[in-house]
């Protein structure tokens, strides 16, 4: 493994060795080397203090980036390379390395000493196998975040569970609710992303009750009509498995972070109402009226009690909102689309993922999928032929305050809905001179004009 290492992270091994020092790569980096994959990030352990590292390394730039942890970040060259006092300060890799959550994290390399694996870790990654290093059960309570971890990596690398260690996950699921929400999301985040069993795994094990009770019953809400092939849990998962198949039929751009992330999110909670409006007909068959709305409502709910960004919130539940909207093909649909509920390209090309991959994980989506892509080539050449927001418009506030004195500066929005109205069918119409006529013509309509029935 030696020769994978970057020259950096070789000097830097070399540099803390030199100064009487034990020095180690550690952690993700070992365990990518070993999978032949590129480390994102090198982690070094060493018996040195931070004020030893930083003496060390001082013709570096050293940050003190951790220093509760006893950790500081040295920056050669291009790289930033973080470095780490053992953890129990007891003097050995071994004792270190004992602390750490999972056998294949568990590894360690040095210049001297090669490939240090005192609980297995190579053979783990041989088998696919992940296993809780030492007592299982004294690290999940070291910090309940462990049994999340776990999962995460089963997903991202497609790797096993023990089976010892899914029995502990199982038993000591309520734990996880000691953990932060800011954390217990970021760990979401990555298994969302992994296009894998996550959400079931998560249901399996008992952590997705901790997360969210409401995601939970999911899995226990059946549909039992034409549209669906199974619950609503497995309909979620099922659904997010389609995101990257589903992104080039949409767009030849790839999809920012921000989006990716807000369209899995929406696909995990577009349905979270369904079991609180569930009704059975006489018939038998399963009905869910409003679904949409109430999906909202609780999406909400987990979106701030988890803290997400109020971008994030705001374009997640927009989503989850419009999941169900349907699509009009015709002018009157476009422009309620796009005048009365800003259905724009930004957005749809979101929505239309989201839509798409709703529509695979339902019983018939060779039915309903023709049908959104056709949509798709009708907007986009709707809009590329037809004005369609405020910014279009070849007049503007101030312009219409002028043409209007006195006149409620709130009713401006509405005045430029009701021009947008007038120029989307007969776009010759959207001239300064034009829309000057129109607005005086209803001048005295807009001074008596019910702001809030309007």
């Amino acid at each position: 493994m030696n020769d994978k290492l970057p020259k950096n992270v070789k000097q830097t091994l070399l540099l803390l060795k030199q100064a009487g020092f034990e020095a180690f790569l550690v952690g993700g980096a070992v365990r990518d080397l070993l999978m032949n994959k590129n480390p994102k990030d090198y982690d070094l352990a060493t018996n040195a203090t931070p004020e030893q590292m930083e003496n060390v390394f001082c013709d570096y730039h050293c940050i003190r980036t951790g220093m509760r942890h006893n950790t500081i970040t040295v920056h050669i060259q291009n790289d930033f390379i973080e470095i780490t006092t053992y953890r129990n300060q007891s003097g050995t890799i071994q004792e270190d390395l004992a602390c750490r959550d999972i056998t294949i994290n568990a590894m360690a390399f040095s210049l001297q000493d090669g490939l240090v694996d005192p609980y297995g870790g190579f053979d783990d990654l041989q088998a696919k196998l992940l296993r809780f290093t030492g007592n299982g059960l004294d690290r999940i309570r070291e910090d309940p975040l462990r049994m999340l971890r776990m999962i995460r990596f089963a997903c991202q690398l497609d790797f096993s569970i023990d089976f010892h260690a899914w029995q502990l996950i199982q038993i000591n699921s309520s734990l996880l609710d000691q953990v932060s929400r800011e954390r217990i999301r970021d760990e979401l985040d990555k298994i969302l992303f992994s296009d894998s069993n996550g959400l079931d795994m998560l249901y399996e094990s008992g952590l997705l009750e901790t997360i969210d009770s409401h995601l939970s019953e999911l899995f226990l809400c059946e549909q039992k009509n034409p549209y669906h092939y199974t619950d609503v849990g497995h309909h979620t998962l099922d659904a997010l498995r389609n995101v990257l198949i589903f992104v080039p039929v949409v767009s030849h751009e790839m999809l920012s972070a921000f989006e990716e992330k807000t369209i899995r999110y929406a696909l995990l909670l577009h349905d979270i109402g369904k079991p609180s409006v569930k009704t059975t007909d006489t018939n038998g068959v399963d009905h869910f009226y409003g679904h949409a709305e109430v999906s909202v409502k609780l999406a909400r709910h987990f979106l701030t009690t988890y803290r997400f960004s109020n971008a994030e919130i705001e374009r997640i539940l927009k989503l989850v909102q419009y999941h169900d909207y349907h699509l009009s093909m015709t002018y009157k649909g476009m422009r309620k689309m796009l005048v009365k509920h800003h259905l724009y390209p930004e957005f749809m090309k979101s929505l239309l993922i989201v839509k798409l991959c709703d529509a695979s994980a339902h019983r018939h989506p060779e039915k309903m999928i023709p049908d959104l892509l056709d949509f798709k080539t009708f907007y986009m050449d709707f809009i590329q032929n037809h004005p369609y927001r405020f910014s279009d418009l070849k007049i503007d506030g101030h312009t219409i305050l002028t043409l209007c004195p006195n006149i409620d500066p709130k009713k401006i929005p509405v005045i430029q809905q009701e021009c947008l109205d007038q120029i989307m069918q007969h776009s010759e119409k959207n001239t300064k001179e034009e829309l000057s006529c129109f607005i005086k013509k209803n001048q005295r309509r807009y001074r008596v004009m019910n702001l809030e029935r309007k």
